[in-house]
């Protein structure tokens, strides 16, 4: 497996289109057979000729009493065109240059480029005048010339017009299946309503333009792709490999663009607090691979300073009800593009490898907590519910294949229709930290660095601690990634025999800062550590020693039996989150690593 050099985390968002659809393909390819084929769009297009003819005839009755004395033409010069409109001169479509790519009817058409679109070509334009553009492809049968109709961005391109000619874009939404053949219409209106998507205008129809051909393949109900197998391999400190292999059916690669390896990982660390049920606002979906692309950043651009970081991370929520969930939630993928093969295009079938950073030492990462397919909103929302106050008291990992069509539309898996294409994570532990704690003995005056002790160093068995930490080399660094809401995470031990501490973050803390602009971190206290004289010492993400502080144990066992010596991990990115943050903000924290070094 390859190693990772860096990564990255940004904020982004939760909910994703989720279109998807699975094991053969069909493809309506056009006929080289000219005859026309009756459609409900070609007989739309056809009364919408009849119509035309008879209000230009309408319209120039002394034009056609001259015809009869002038010389016919010949049969081409006669011929209908496409394109009809009410008035000679008026607004119409004068051309229409379809895509060189197939519409994919089960496919995610969301961040489709450029490459999807009709050029849609308009001439006759009044500038100021609003227009829209309607499509069989996503309106169905396309209304009459002179009907009243409506039009909404998200399907039918809305705008002002600036010139008298003007080409738009116009795009396949992959709401339904489109014919091999598509029309066109011309809608005029006079006031433009809403905003983006919901962008609208009420008009009469003007003119129609139908014809256009397009190959059409369509996945519903197929899966193209299969995750036949995965395993987990060089489990390091923070870094796990996983390797699959895939098989994408042999009628499809030459339309694939890329093929990603997406995981997910939701792993809950502690639940605080009462819930009620007034803090969440969720609808359920089905369990769905991350569609590589959203909130997706390179490896490229990511370290600060000494600190490894995880950038613009949803800081701890507490709701209304004081609960409070934190944990680990970021998603990872790696790419492989047809464009970087010799031949330009991917194997249909082979090994795909991806590394997953950003895990802590010595800890079990997998599947637990929860039953069946449940998607990681309805895992947080269980876990909360339950109130549990154990620690770690559910997991989820799950990867799926997603591919990238030459358009840029994308087939993402979903659980219910798409489960050959989607494997669990089998459950692994990461190795400790290659550094460990340091002897009591090594913990000097020279190296205390000026570690600050809450409550004049008194300290309760079974309590939270706080360590005040400003005066640490590193600190400043954290405090700048606090102030944007990013963090560094450091372990803790207490002696004499140096013994891990927990915290809600896991099996570290994040530094964060008080009202009076103080940096610090917090730890559980065992309720077993005797009472007496102790040292908590501190560590960076690769076990080096930041500082220590003495602390009195005043409340605890009235023993003098020494501390056994727990698991010796450091913590790195570790991130923490609020369910109900995630859930109605949206948010997520996606990890993106868009190729091997």
């Amino acid at each position: 497996m390859k190693k990772m050099d860096k990564a990255i985390a940004v904020l982004a968002g939760l909910s994703m289109m989720l279109a998807g659809v699975g094991t053969a393909y069909a493809d309506d390819t056009v006929d080289t057979d000219t005859t026309p084929q009756t459609t409900q769009s070609q007989q739309a297009t056809a009364n919408a000729q009849a119509d035309a003819d008879q209000a230009q005839a309408d319209q120039n009755d002394q034009a056609s009493k001259n015809a009869a004395d002038t010389p016919a033409a010949d049969n081409k010069e006669q011929a209908a065109p496409k394109a009809q409109t009410a008035t000679a001169a008026g607004p119409a479509i004068s051309n229409v240059e379809a895509p060189s790519t197939a519409l994919i009817h089960g496919a995610d058409y969301s961040n489709a480029d450029k490459s999807a679109a009709f050029r849609v070509t308009l001439t006759g334009l009044t500038p100021g005048q609003p227009y829209g553009v309607l499509s069989s492809m996503n309106y169905g049968d396309l209304p009459a010339l002179g009907a009243s109709a409506s039009a909404y961005n998200y399907n039918a391109p809305v705008f002002t017009a600036s010139a008298a000619t003007q080409t738009v874009d116009v795009f396949y939404r992959g709401l339904q299946k489109p014919s091999s053949t598509v029309a066109f219409a011309l809608l005029s209106g006079d006031t433009i309503s809403g905003s983006g998507d919901y962008t609208s205008l009420n008009g009469t129809v003007v003119n129609i333009f139908g014809g256009v051909q397009v190959k059409v393949i369509d996945l519903e109900g197929k899966t193209p792709v299969t995750l036949d197998s995965q395993s987990v391999e060089d489990v390091g400190v923070h870094t796990a490999g996983l390797k699959a292999h895939y098989t994408v059916d042999s009628a499809l690669i030459n339309d694939v663009a890329e093929i990603c390896y997406s995981t997910t990982m939701n792993r809950i660390y502690s639940v605080n607090g009462a819930f009620n049920s007034d803090d969440w606002a969720i609808g359920w979906a089905y369990r769905a691979a991350w569609d590589c692309t959203t909130g997706a950043i390179s490896d490229d651009e990511d370290t600060s300073g000494s600190i490894y970081t995880v950038s613009d991370i949803a800081a701890p929520y507490t709701s209304a009800h004081s609960q409070t969930v934190i944990g680990q939630w970021f998603n990872r993928g790696n790419t492989v593009k047809a464009e970087d093969q010799s031949n330009k295009t991917l194997p249909a079938s082979g090994d795909i490898e991806s590394v997953i950073p950003g895990l802590l030492a010595n800890t079990k990462y997998g599947n637990w907590g929860y039953s069946g397919t449940a998607n990681p909103a309805e895992m947080l929302f269980n876990t909360a519910k339950s109130g549990t106050t154990a620690k770690d008291p559910a997991s989820m990992m799950y990867s799926g294949i997603v591919l990238t069509f030459k358009d840029g539309s994308r087939f993402v898996p979903n659980a219910m229709e798409n489960p050959k294409a989607m494997q669990e994570v089998k459950d692994f532990t990461t190795k400790a930290a290659a550094k460990g704690p340091v002897s009591s003995d090594q913990l000097t005056d020279a190296n205390k660095n000026g570690v600050v002790a809450d409550n004049d160093g008194k300290v309760t068995a079974g309590s939270t601690y706080r360590v005040y930490v400003d005066s640490l080399q590193d600190t400043a660094a954290c405090k700048a990634l606090t102030a944007k809401n990013s963090y560094c995470y450091w372990t803790g031990y207490i002696y004499s025999t140096p013994k891990q501490l927990s915290s809600d973050d896991g099996k570290a803390s994040t530094v964060r800062v008080d009202k009076d602009g103080k940096a610090y971190v917090e730890y559980q206290i065992p309720s077993d550590t005797v009472t007496g004289e102790h040292k908590i010492a501190l560590y960076d993400n690769d076990g080096n020693l930041l500082g220590w502080v003495p602390v009195t144990v005043v409340a605890g066992q009235n023993n003098s039996n020494q501390q056994k010596l727990a698991n010796t991990g450091s913590s790195v990115f570790v991130i923490a989150f609020a369910a109900v943050a995630l859930l109605i903000a949206g948010a997520s924290v996606m990890i993106y690593r868009r190729r091997q070094a």
